[in-house]
């Protein structure tokens, strides 16, 4: 048996970094006071900017060679539905093969993966479930940190597979980061099944920087949070090499 333990912190950073638009400016100096503002509204703008040009990466069929492709927004859980993606062959033998079931990581957008799922689509039948906290997740009402417990995303995979009618003893699996812990969690409850899974970095336990802790500490109001999202979009830019993510 696989043991996961994980802080109870996680998923206010989940939230954190999903919510998180511009750094406070605390001056006395009027005109510092107007270049703070100009610069927030700047960032507001450029992160505004950003997120439209993005909205295809979570909206809308993405077609591959050599399969057909169908997105669906599924019911997870009672006011959650989840993007998924599935891709059936056009070549009837490779159709009829077990499907694989794909979850990606934290906030992972599709692109990141299409060389690989470009390999795949054709080969053999691809599900691939979008977990809910990524920008692709409708809720009918506003989560708060329990929404994002790990238990909450491996119960959101079975019940996706169930409202589709796939047995997860039927399919084979590949997940990394995020996706990789929750089927770890999932597996290890029994709430999900499979007949072979590969895992990509799986995170038995995830320690948060000095930094990160200090600034949960912070009595911030959420408004505040929101206005860290040009902050982190550029450290994201730093840490990545792939341009969708």
């Amino acid at each position: 048996a696989v043991t996961y333990e994980y802080p109870e912190s996680e998923p206010c950073v989940m939230l954190l970094l999903a919510s998180c638009v511009g750094l406070g400016v605390r001056t006395r100096s009027a005109p510092a006071v107007a270049a703070a503002a100009a610069g927030l509204a700047a960032d507001a703008a450029m992160a505004a900017d950003a997120t439209d040009a993005a909205e295809y990466l979570w909206r809308g069929e993405v077609p591959l060679p050599g399969a057909d492709c169908q997105e669906r927004l599924v019911g997870a859980s009672p006011g959650v539905a989840l993007r998924v993606l599935r891709w059936s062959p056009t070549d009837s033998a490779a159709a009829g093969r077990r499907p694989l079931v794909f979850v990606a990581g934290w906030g992972s957008v599709f692109e990141g993966w299409r060389p690989l799922l470009t390999t795949w689509a054709s080969r053999r039948p691809i599900i691939y479930i979008e977990t809910r906290e990524k920008k692709s997740a409708e809720f009918d009402f506003r989560p708060n940190v329990a929404d994002f417990a790990m238990a909450r995303h491996a119960d959101d995979i079975a019940a996706v597979l169930a409202a589709i009618g796939v047995a997860p003893s039927s399919v084979d699996w590949f997940s990394s980061s995020l996706g990789a812990t929750l089927l770890l969690d999932g597996f290890q409850r029994g709430a999900l099944d499979g007949r072979a899974s590969v895992m990509l970095a799986p995170n038995p336990a995830f320690k948060f920087p000095l930094w990160a802790r200090q600034l949960l500490r912070l009595p911030l109001p959420r408004r505040g949070y929101a206005r860290l999202q040009p902050l982190g979009m550029w450290a994201v830019r730093r840490k990545t090499k792939e341009p969708a993510q």
